[in-house]
């Protein structure tokens, strides 16, 4: 009986159907089988090497017109009930295979693993199709195709508190080699991010596969698709989403992250969402399915925008454009034979034993490990105070502790994850500390990495980016092997910002981890509770879901967390230790009194003691401070001991409450200190508190007018320590940098959370910030003002000595601080306080003096020409920067400042609030789009040189940015440095709508401006010209009927080559043929030479520009027209009249040398200098030139004779 073979169902899209997917299949294919469609090859299941798996009908059609041979296919394996295509790309032989009649992840996941069994030498699997877009910073269109370097399976989660969703999905990838021939391929492609290979395979093989006839429409999130229309046909075209115009019809090719759902999406809101959240740029719902047991590359056509319109057209030449893209990645892959391309092993003696990478290789990741890096990276570690004696030792005997530890225990529930609480200052970092300490000194078998969170450091020692970055640092340097990891990833340069984001640092966390194999690796991170709260969860439920993966796969992996009790954050098969409720830990609070305590009479200590432990709840932070302020007074006997101690308050705060108030001994020294430690820019240095705290009294006539010496270790603890009470140290990293600090995250907790500031100085307010910036802000005024000090800063110097040496800054301590940062402090005390009196007297008595001869980076300094705007604007510093800025849209282009222009300078800082000032707005959100989008980076900053801000934004196509700047007053037809107009760099770059509003409001476009600023009227049109002269044949139309100058197009357009431009102008009117002819000639544009002299132009204005280039086919062609080869006319490169044979000969064109001769050109013309042409070619060293001309003339005397 012969089988039936399945063909398509006619599609009714009226039919109910699940989703957006169409039915699948019944009879014969409709769409083109491969040219040699017969099947003649039989091979083996053991011969196929690449998987194609689609899961549609329409997806297969296409995918199968890429084949360059059918091969007949082979019996199916019990309980393989998959319908394979099977056959030949280029020289792999591959297996195309369908979902049946349901589609989604489960389907998929059965599929695969069907297909794996009966083609076991499978090395690569493409899952080739269509997928919904996620419109945003990739700027996809339909058709567009992406090739996801990363899967992210969205719907995979639990449910939590009140009903909530939580992801607990991780990256899945394609496997290394796919990933590595994607990248070749990409980098083939280079950045205009087209194929010209794919684009003649849509031509030959996919030609009915044409882009659909309807518009691409992007509609806005806020407008979904009308319930009751089959069509977008009558949806508000006004609601359309403005986006970045391209310049091809071509599709484009796109990598990032697909999302992976068990449905389709078509809420945009949800799609949003889930785009920022993993940065998806493809919705589908086959990929996370399939990579379960093979790791496939999804390579999606895009054929909507995964939003509720229609855009049903779109789906065969989406899956047209990703087949094709499949294909030709083939083709770059060399023939797969058993052993290649086999997936990663998570085994060391296989690891060790991979080929060495190459020299350029081994650069890139040691450039990547730079990026990781950032400083301060051990700071809070190395400022922890060791254990005191023999405590926390009780902790490495804990049974909880020893579970944890125990590095044989794979079994399920064995916990990976320990959990240490405690109250604020109940040594948890110091335990943590000593434990790190521990297991790396006892030699577990375990390597050990650790991070411990600081609140008082900068933005990366708090935060969840910089413990993944820290935590791979050491990883990746520990196991150098480990390092390929870093391959697949992009950077361009060794900037900061070039470091992965969030997602891509655990991406590649979770890889490293996974990559270990039999090796342990043991994980100390401390004081959650010191970063942000959600980041936190996020990043604990993280943590817990790779220990439980590890465990899987017999990773040896551990992690011990440390934190307060609350937030309280609870992941299952945690082992948790609360330190107040240890006897361990009790016992270390009774050794350190037992030691520090110093009461002679046994019997008061003894019973100090007590009291002591009994009021202490577990906190070891309010023993130390406790003993130390009992210590001070052990001379006055047991009545005064027994009495202060009943007077300390039982809590930490409370306590520091009680040192700050006990006494008023020179209070405001005391709120200087306090307002230094907890509002300077950065943590101080030791000797730049001490003239900080000089600098505050000078202000108040407190100190003598001499500077001190800061250089006194000593002295500077001591007055940290005296000054505070107590409450301020000097701690010092491994690196040996001491900075000033309080002595507990606790103390900082207290003054602000507990508003313990408000408590002590009730003239601060609730608004505390801008008053306590304000006494920093006027410190470093008194400082910088200082005779001696500003004598250092106006003193001579040259070029060479710009910079003050290191021993002036030595000796000024505070200079290099609070020239730098006295603006920053300005800035916040602006808040509530007004600064224009202070910045009026800066600017005039110091202007940019100081910060730049304090500045050692050379880019980074102003000069003589910066305003007081510019600095404003570079710096961020939106609070002094004034509310009405009439002086910014004059303000020109400055070439002697790094960004130019304040709005440049605020931009490629990601400045947004500085940029929303200059704007006039409250923020960077203008009707719905913001105005930064695309601007988070300084290389986002594209060709701002020499431009003001309404020509830059015209040339990039902000739309919104340059009805802003109109409205600001910014000129619409004013010439920037580069001598270009706004209508021209928008023509330039194809910006139809800014164009369109320029013209409305008043550009001129046929406005030519000259570098002397003359501006010229007529005979040029220099809009026209720049549309022309790059292709955009729309643009030329629309300007053409604004009156522009359609001469002045068309001699661009022929300069350029582009002849549909020179059509439609000769068409619409043009005359000035021969100054078309000119350029196209002398640019070896032949079709464009032909068009103007078939339209009447004349062939001699071409013929010494296209001899003097070297253009022979355009010589011949003029030539065959009737140009007269002895004809003197202008050459380009130089003012001289000159014959064609002298043209081609002083510039060495020999071939042109020999056809002139040939049609009988006359050896004994001259130019108007009286030369010929191998008087010309003499003097222009054309040896071989002046040999053929001297062996025609003979040849010439000898026909003559």
């Amino acid at each position: 009986m012969a089988t039936k073979r399945l063909v398509p169902l006619p599609y009714d899209e009226h039919q109910a159907r699940p989703h957006k997917r169409p039915n699948v299949y019944d009879e014969s294919p409709t769409h083109d089988e491969p040219a040699n469609h017969a099947p003649t090859v039989k091979l083996s299941h053991e011969d196929y090497t690449i998987a194609w798996i689609c899961a549609l009908h329409l997806e297969l059609a296409a995918s199968r017109a890429m084949l360059d041979e059918v091969h007949e296919p082979l019996p199916a394996h019990d309980g393989d009930h998959n319908a394979y295509v099977l056959g030949r790309i280029a020289k792999h032989n591959v297996v195309m295979v369908a979902l049946p009649m349901v589609y989604g992840k489960v389907n998929a996941a059965a599929v695969s693993t069907h297909l794996k069994r009966s083609f076991p030498n499978i090395k690569a699997t493409l899952m080739v199709g269509i997928g919904g877009g996620a419109p945003g910073e990739a700027n996809l269109y339909l058709g567009d195709v992406v090739v996801g370097i990363r899967v992210m399976e969205y719907d995979l989660g639990k449910a939590i508190n009140d009903g909530d969703f939580q992801c607990t999905a991780v990256p899945k990838l394609p496997s290394p080699f796919l990933l590595s021939a994607a990248a070749n391929l990409r980098s083939k492609h280079g950045m205009d991010q087209s194929s010209p290979r794919a684009q003649e395979l849509m031509r030959t093989k996919l030609s009915r596969y044409s882009r659909p006839t309807e518009p691409d429409r992007l509609f806005q999130a806020s407008y979904p698709h009308p319930s009751d229309a089959k069509t977008c046909d009558g949806c508000d075209a006004s609601k359309q989403q403005p986006r970045l115009r391209r310049s091809t019809e071509d599709f484009l090719i796109h990598y990032g992250v697909v999302a992976s759902g068990d449905s389709v999406n078509k809420d945009v809101s949800k799609r949003d969402m889930i785009s920022r959240r993993f940065e998806a740029i493809c919705f589908e719902m086959e990929a996370a399915g399939i990579m379960d047991s093979l790791e496939c590359l999804p390579i999606r056509g895009i054929c909507d925008y995964s939003d509720s319109h229609k855009n049903k057209a779109s789906q065969d030449y989406a899956a047209a454009t990703a087949a094709s893209y499949a294909r030709e990645l083939l083709e770059t892959i060399p023939s797969l034979t058993s052993g290649q391309a086999q997936p990663i092993v998570r085994d060391t003696a296989i690891i060790t034993a991979s080929p060495s990478p190459g020299a350029e290789l081994i650069e890139r990741r040691e450039c990547f490990l730079g990026l990781l890096d950032f400083p301060q990276i051990n700071a809070r570690k190395d400022a922890i105070r060791a254990e005191q004696g023999k405590t926390c030792r009780w902790f490495l005997t804990h049974p909880k502790y020893l579970d944890w530890i125990d590095l044989r225990s794979y079994a399920t529930g064995h916990s990976c994850l320990l959990w240490i609480r405690g109250k604020a200052g109940a040594g948890k970092s110091t335990l943590m500390k000593f434990l790190h300490s521990e297991v790396k000194k006892r030699q577990l078998g375990a390597t050990v990495v650790s991070f411990f969170f600081n609140a008082r450091g900068a933005y990366l020692e708090k935060s969840i980016t910089g413990m993944y970055r820290s935590l791979l640092k050491q990883i990746l340097t520990q196991f150098p092997d480990l390092q390929r990891i870093l391959d697949q990833m992009e950077f361009s340069s060794t900037r900061e910002s070039a470091c992965p984001n969030l997602n891509g640092l655990k991406e590649l966390f979770q890889h490293a981890i996974m990559a270990l194999g039999r090796r342990s690796l043991i994980c100390f991170i401390d004081a959650l509770d010191e970063c942000n709260e959600d980041d936190v969860r996020d990043m604990v439920h993280f943590f817990s879901d790779l220990t439980e993966s590890a465990t899987e796969e017999q990773v040896q992996f551990r992690v011990c967390f440390s934190s307060r009790p609350y937030p309280y954050i609870h992941v299952d098969e945690e082992l948790v230790v609360t330190l107040e409720n240890e006897t361990g830990h009790s016992k270390d609070l009774e050794k350190y009194v037992q030691k520090r305590l110093q009461v002679p009479k046994k019997s008061v200590r003894d019973e100090l003691q007590g009291q002591i432990l009994g009021k202490a709840s577990g906190v070891f932070m309010w023993v130390v401070l406790v003993v130390e302020i009992l210590n001070k007074e052990a001379g006055r006997g047991g009545l005064a001991l027994r009495r202060r101690l009943s007077e300390i308050p039982p809590t930490l705060s409370q306590l520091f409450k009680d040192i700050l108030t006990r006494d008023q001994q020179r209070p405001e020294e005391l709120r200087r200190c306090i307002l230094w430690v907890l509002c300077a820019h950065r943590p101080l240095t030791p000797s730049e508190f001490c003239h900080a705290m000089w600098a505050g009294g000078l202000k108040d006539d407190q100190v003598d007018d001499e500077i001190p010496d800061a250089e006194d270790d000593q002295m500077n603890m001591a007055l940290a320590s005296s000054s505070s009470k107590g409450l301020v140290e000097v701690t010092k990293t491994a690196k040996k940098l001491s900075t000033v600090q309080f002595i507990h995250e606790s103390v900082r907790d207290f003054l602000i959370k507990e508003r313990g500031l408000q408590e002590l100085w009730p003239d601060l307010s609730l608004e505390w910030e801008g008053p306590s910036h304000e006494i920093l802000r006027s410190c470093c005024e008194a400082y910088l003002m200082h005779p001696t000090i500003l004598a250092v800063i106006k003193g001579d110097r040259t070029t060479d000595t710009l910079v003050l040496e290191a021993p002036i800054m030595k000796t000024y301590a505070l200079l290099e601080y609070a020239s730098q940062h006295i603006l920053d402090h300005a800035n916040k005390a602006a808040r509530s306080i007004a600064q224009e009196e202070f910045l009026a007297r800066f600017f005039r008595l110091l202007g940019t003096e100081a910060m730049d001869r304090c500045q050692s980076v050379k880019i980074r300094r102003y000069g003589p020409t910066a305003s007081q705007l510019y600095v404003l604007a570079d710096k961020g510093l939106e609070n002094l920067i004034p509310s009405e800025l009439e002086s910014l849209p004059s303000t020109p282009y400055d070439r002697a400042l790094h960004f130019g222009h304040p709005l440049f300078a605020a931009m490629a800082n990601n400045h947004k609030d500085a940029v929303a000032r200059l704007l006039g707005l409250p923020s960077v959100i203008y009707e719905g789009e913001n105005l930064m989008e695309g601007l988070g980076r300084r290389s986002n900053m594209a060709n701002f040189r020499q431009r003001t801000p309404m020509s830059w934004a015209a040339q990039e196509g902000r739309f919104k940015l340059v009805q802003v700047l109109a409205r600001n007053g910014h000129m619409i037809d004013i010439r920037d440095a580069g001598w270009k107009t706004p209508l021209q760099r928008a023509a330039d770059n194809g910006h139809t709508k800014t164009i369109q509003f320029l013209l409305d409001n008043g550009a001129n476009v046929n406005k030519l401006c000259f570098q002397n600023g003359a501006d010229l009227q007529s005979g040029s049109s220099p809009s026209i010209d720049a549309a022309a002269g790059s292709g955009h044949l729309d643009i030329v139309e629309f300007l053409a009927d604004k009156g522009a100058n359609l001469d002045s197009g068309l001699r661009a357009a022929a300069d350029k080559g582009h002849l549909n431009i020179v059509e439609f102008l000769l068409d619409k009117g043009a005359d000035d043929l021969n100054s078309g002819l000119r350029r196209a000639a002398m640019r070896g544009h032949l079709n464009i030479v032909e068009l103007l002299v078939d339209r009447d132009a004349d062939p001699n204005c071409g013929l010494v520009l296209a001899a003097e280039v070297g253009h022979l086919d355009i010589v011949e062609f003029l030539a065959k027209k009737g140009a007269d080869i002895h004809k003197l006319s202008l050459s380009g490169s130089s003012a001289q009249l000159l014959t064609p044979l002298i043209a081609a000969s002083r510039c060495g064109h020999i071939g042109i040398v020999r056809f002139l001769l040939g049609i009988g050109a006359d050896l004994n013309g001259r130019c108007m200098l009286g030369r010929t042409a191998q008087n010309w070619a003499l003097a222009w060293g054309r040896s071989d030139v002046a040999v053929m001309l001297e062996q025609a003339a003979q040849n010439t005397s000898i026909s003559a004779l």
